[in-house]
C-alpha cells in the first residue's frame, strides 16, 4: 500500500492487564524463548465441607531469542539502576528460612518446583 507524505495512520493500542505472577519458567527451542509467568492463589468457598483449592493462572510470553537478549540487556540495567537507589536486592528473609530448613534436610537450598 502506498502512504503519501503528510498522511496520518490512526494507531489504537490495547493494554494488557497487569499480572502478579509468583513463579516463574523460561524454557526455548530453536525459534523462542518461551517466558510462563505463573500467580497461585487459593480459592476461597463459602462451603467450608468442600477441600481447599488453588487456582493457578498463566501469562505466557514468546520471545524472539535476539529480543530475549536485548530484555536481559534492559532488565540489568534497570536492576543497578533501581540498586543504586534503594539498596541492593536480596533474598527475602521467610526464603532464606526456607533455605535453611531444607539445608538440615540435605538440600542445597530451597526451590519452589514448577507445576502447571
Amino acid at each position: 500500500m502506498e502512504q503519501t507524505e503528510g498522511q496520518q495512520i490512526n494507531v489504537e493500542v490495547q493494554n494488557g492487564t497487569e499480572f502478579f505472577a509468583d513463579q516463574v519458567s523460561v524454557s526455548h527451542n530453536p525459534l523462542r524463548f518461551v517466558i510462563d509467568f505463573t500467580r497461585t492463589a487459593p480459592r476461597i468457598d463459602g462451603n467450608a465441607t468442600q477441600q481447599p483449592r488453588l487456582v493457578m493462572s498463566h501469562n505466557v510470553l514468546l520471545m524472539d531469542p535476539y529480543l530475549a537478549v536485548e530484555f536481559i540487556n534492559v532488565l540489568k540495567d534497570n536492576i543497578s539502576r533501581y540498586e543504586k537507589r534503594y539498596g541492593k536486592i536480596t533474598r527475602p528473609a521467610p526464603l532464606k528460612k526456607l533455605d535453611e530448613e531444607a539445608k538440615k534436610m540435605g538440600k542445597k537450598e530451597a526451590r519452589q518446583e514448577y507445576f502447571g
